[in-house]
């Protein structure tokens, strides 16, 4: 329908060097990813690529990530954006509970 508005949400696979970036529906179905540095130009290509499915300040797509601290997570919560905090551990235990395999995927992340 015209109008209405695609839930989206992001999550991000924290790394020193590198973040990976997903965006799922309310279905969880993946609508992008992508990997960005961890500097202002990966930054901005974050905000780019959330704005491409509607971020704004008005409505910011939420944010899930695998860590509490460092610029990222700062700049992200900045404004009204909700963040939220993923312990690497917390994802791993869910994943025995509910996965078939066992092994670490950073996608399954």
């Amino acid at each position: 329908m015209m109008g209405e508005r695609v839930t989206v949400f992001c999550g991000i696979d924290w790394a020193e060097r590198h973040h990976d970036v997903a965006l799922v529906d309310g279905a969880g179905e993946l609508l992008a990813k992508r990997r960005i540095s961890d500097d202002a130009a990966g930054y901005r290509m974050l905000l780019e690529l959330l704005a491409e499915h509607g971020d704004s300040p008005e409505s910011p797509i939420p944010v899930a990530i695998e860590t509490s601290r460092g610029l990222l997570v700062a700049a992200l919560r900045t404004g009204s954006r909700k963040v939220f905090a993923i312990n690497p551990l917390a994802a791993s235990r869910y994943r025995d509970r509910h996965g078939v395999s066992r092994k670490k995927s950073d996608p399954g992340d």
